[in-house]
């Protein structure tokens, strides 16, 4: 199965309902994707187990600490997700 078919891009995270002038921080978008967990994994496609939150990883003789880690049991990956707030200017 091509991966393109199976995981969603771009995300629509409406479900969260934030408003468009809040300022939200990465904790706050954590805090909202977990406590919307069923509707956030249908958001990204099929397959989707959540595994952990805040895990350190080892990449490359790095670590890490990634906000949240699903895991795919169609494609046998891990989803890693490090989300980043950019505030507009």
């Amino acid at each position: 199965m091509d991966p393109k078919y199976i995981l969603r891009d771009p995300m629509t995270l409406d479900f969260l309902d934030i408003p468009n002038d809040e300022v939200y921080t990465e904790t706050k978008l954590e805090n909202a994707i977990l406590n919307n967990l069923q509707k956030f994994l249908l958001e990204l496609g099929q397959g989707i187990c959540f595994e952990a939150r805040q895990k350190r990883i080892l990449i490359d003789h790095d670590y890490f600490k990634a906000d949240l880690i699903f895991y795919n049991r169609i494609l046998h990956c891990h989803v890693i997700i490090d989300l980043k707030i950019e505030l507009p200017s």
